[in-house]
């Protein structure tokens, strides 16, 4: 499959687009939030998010929330079919314009410890390794770890 640039729409998340991130999040096979919790977030807990098309089909999210110094990436998602083409740069990078901004100086996650092709991604953004999360994960499997990853922007 092959993304032009010119056929991407890049958009800030809205109460309009919450489906479609439950969308995103439920074919990434990501934890899917609930409507409600969603909204809260983007109404009164600092939530900011992204959503990036290609014509009419949503191919990629990134949803964080704002705390008093630092950024927290809760969300992060590219369809399976869509992935490897650069395109979950675009949205790290549409989240670091929002970090520089609004003057953060961390920006912070959780992954599993697992996730191979994610560590490596983030660590690709500049992110690194701050502790192993014991048990943080609860899954099918039984509890996994969790990873936190950091970068410090000046």
């Amino acid at each position: 499959m092959v993304c032009k640039k010119e056929d991407l729409k890049l958009v800030t998340l809205g109460f309009n687009k919450i489906s479609s991130v439950q969308k995103l999040q439920k074919s990434c096979e990501d934890k899917v939030w609930e409507k409600e919790s969603l909204i809260h977030l983007l109404k009164e807990g600092g939530g900011i998010g992204f959503i990036l098309s290609e014509g009419f089909t949503v191919i990629g999210y990134i949803l964080a929330r704002s705390l008093q110094s630092e950024l927290e990436i809760l969300s992060f998602g590219v369809l399976s079919s869509y992935r490897r083409m650069g395109l979950g740069s675009i949205l790290f990078k549409e989240i670091e314009k929002f970090i520089i901004i609004n003057k953060k100086s961390q920006l912070i996650l959780e992954v599993n410890n697992h996730n191979d092709k994610a560590k490596n991604f983030y660590k690709s953004m500049g992110l690194e390794e701050i502790k192993v999360l014991s048990g943080y994960y609860k899954t099918d499997n039984g509890p996994e770890d969790g990873l936190l990853m950091s970068k410090f922007y000046f």
